[in-house]
């Protein structure tokens, strides 16, 4: 159940660490925190991510050690959930070289974590960025929330039925929601469909519906003839930087070399066998079979401590987050 964890998040200092240079890492470039950051997740998912969350960088969060942390859940249901967020794309293990002050390189562990969804293409890129194999400017971009990815050139684009009104994207949206902002912007279907690809691009580079909004439908001439050309020109002369590549920060005392992806659970690495969403098949075959035979629930209620409660977890996670804030203190009262 996700009570016992939430509650079990409030003792997150107290967590184990994980030896020098090994345990948990962020990643890079994740959204600002939010109650419900893990609502798509099933209720013991949720409560382990949001726990995992709130650990500091260098913690220890193997199966094993949140088996022991959170106590309603042993040790096969903390790998199940753990092979769960995997596949969620919150998590993944990888293995760094790096180079000391002194010379000497050696090889580090270390399990990646991120609150924002990112799919399996984006972890590939940020480990190939690393390496230098991708060219400046062409970073693993961080995926929009709730936003699935732009199809590849490549891809095959299914046709709409006869008489069936192909979906809207995006940018198209953003087009025609112009004239209900600002009369003077009133465009017709052909210039929705003309300017889309820009304002993808836009998307594309990071920048949010309303920004785009803001940027086209603000400092507007007192009269607009044309709609379509004026909006063309903006796009393209407002037209936001590509991100900057921003690979992971060195800590202190250390270069990163290299990185390769390794299994979650075992020390195989992605250059000797097959990864699916940063698990080996060997390893998901084992946790398959656990969750088969029944060894990957919750400890029962016989053996609990205290009794489970109920909760709602984006309520928790908010209570826990705003009990971080300081609190305002009341205004001295005048002496008399």
């Amino acid at each position: 159940m996700a009570a016992a964890n939430l509650n079990a998040a409030l003792r997150a200092p107290a967590h184990p660490m994980a030896k020098a240079g090994y345990g948990k890492r962020h990643a890079p470039d994740q959204a600002p925190p939010r109650a419900d950051d893990f609502a798509g997740l099933e209720p013991r998912e949720a409560a382990i991510a949001a726990y995992v969350d709130r650990l500091p960088e260098g913690a220890a969060i193997g199966y094993k050690v949140l088996a022991e942390e959170l106590p309603d859940y042993g040790q096969q249901a903390c790998r199940s959930a753990l092979d769960r967020l995997t596949r969620a794309g919150h998590l993944r293990r990888i293995r760094v070289q790096v180079t000391l002050l002194d010379g000497q390189m050696r090889w580090v562990t270390r399990t990646y974590f991120s609150r924002t969804v990112r799919d399996a293409d984006w972890w590939a890129a940020h480990v190939r960025f690393v390496r230098g194999l991708d060219a400046p400017g062409q970073p693993p971009a961080p995926a929009a929330a709730g936003r699935p990815p732009a199809p590849a050139a490549a891809e095959t684009v299914e046709e709409p039925e006869p008489g069936v009104r192909a979906p809207r994207s995006e940018a198209y949206d953003v087009l025609a929601g112009l004239g209900r902002r600002e009369p003077r912007l009133q465009l017709s279907e052909g210039d929705c469909v003309g300017l889309e690809h820009l304002v993808e691009e836009w998307l594309a580079r990071g920048v949010g519906r309303e920004q785009i909004t803001q940027a086209l439908t603000s400092g507007l001439p007192a009269s607009v003839h044309s709609a379509g050309p004026l909006l063309r020109k903006r796009l393209e002369t407002k037209m936001p930087p590509s991100p900057a590549p921003r690979p992971e920060k060195d800590h202190p005392g250390e270069q990163i070399v290299s990185m390769v992806m390794m299994c979650l659970f075992c020390d195989e690495d992605e250059t000797t066998t097959t990864l699916d969403h940063g698990v080996c098949r060997d390893c998901r075959a084992e946790i398959a079979r656990d969750e088969a035979a029944g060894l990957s629930g919750d400890v029962p209620d016989t053996f609990l401590a205290r009794p489970r409660a109920e909760v709602d977890v984006a309520a928790r996670m908010a209570e826990l987050r705003s009990a971080t804030v300081r609190p305002v203190l009341p205004a001295p009262r005048p002496r008399r």
